[in-house]
């Protein structure tokens, strides 16, 4: 790995998550990142959109949990199969990562419709963000009748698949594709003999995480005692 600044700590800013709380994190930027040295980072609860590297060190709160999955003993639900069912139609790719226009438009299009965002990054920034090439990255594709509706961008360690990224059309909402999706990049981890796919920060106070908790079997980092624990361990 190729640090390209040191480790910093960003200044407290409003949390994004918990309306009324404040966040920061810690942060620096890296290139040429090995797929151990990825497996490391995500064992740690690090993050990472293109160079950018970060996790949550906010005062007086806890609440950002990395969640990973352990690809081995996961099972599905019954909710999880009647998903599957629903897009039995869907047609997956994987490859390497690469930025296509529909990615772009799909993004934008999510942003304003699902979220009400006005603050949507430019086309430069989006890519800058995402597309930047700083060790092995898979880009998730799902087609119905080859129209693309949704993807997915992610980081490959040697033993871990991490989702950065997945956003879909929103013209195909009630297809549930974004459990859609992380199930089928379960099943790419399981296919390519992962160990660990990554969903990112789980946080109970918000609902529009709750999905995250539903994917079982599945580990929680505690920061303070730097361990990995299923919900129920103690």
């Amino acid at each position: 790995m190729k640090l390209l600044t040191s480790p910093k700590i960003s200044p407290q800013d409003k949390c994004p998550y918990i309306e009324g709380n404040q966040e920061r994190h810690e942060y620096f930027f890296a290139d040429q990142i090995k797929k151990d040295e990825m497996d490391f980072l995500l064992s740690k609860g690090w993050r990472k959109f293109g160079h950018f590297l970060f996790r949550p060190k906010c005062l007086n709160c806890n609440l950002c949990i990395p969640l990973r999955v352990v690809v081995n003993d996961f099972h599905l639900r019954k909710s999880q199969k009647r998903i599957l069912k629903k897009n039995k139609d869907v047609i997956v790719k994987f490859s390497p990562l690469q930025y296509k226009e529909e990615h772009f438009d799909i993004y934008f299009k999510h942003s304003r419709v699902r979220f009400n965002k006005n603050d949507i990054q430019s086309r430069e920034d989006f890519i800058q963000t995402f597309y930047i090439g700083t060790g092995k990255q898979v880009l998730s594709e799902f087609f119905i009748e080859e129209k693309l509706v949704a993807f997915g961008i992610l980081d490959q360690g040697t033993e871990s698949l991490s989702s950065v990224y997945f956003v879909f059309d929103t013209d195909y909402e009630k297809r549930n594709l974004g459990t859609f999706g992380a199930l089928k990049e379960i099943e790419y981890a399981n296919d390519t003999g992962l160990r660990y796919y990554y969903l990112g920060y789980w946080i109970e106070q918000n609902k529009s995480m709750n999905y995250k908790n539903s994917f079982k079997v599945h580990e929680l980092y505690n920061f303070v005692e730097k361990v990995w624990r299923t919900p129920d361990e103690k």
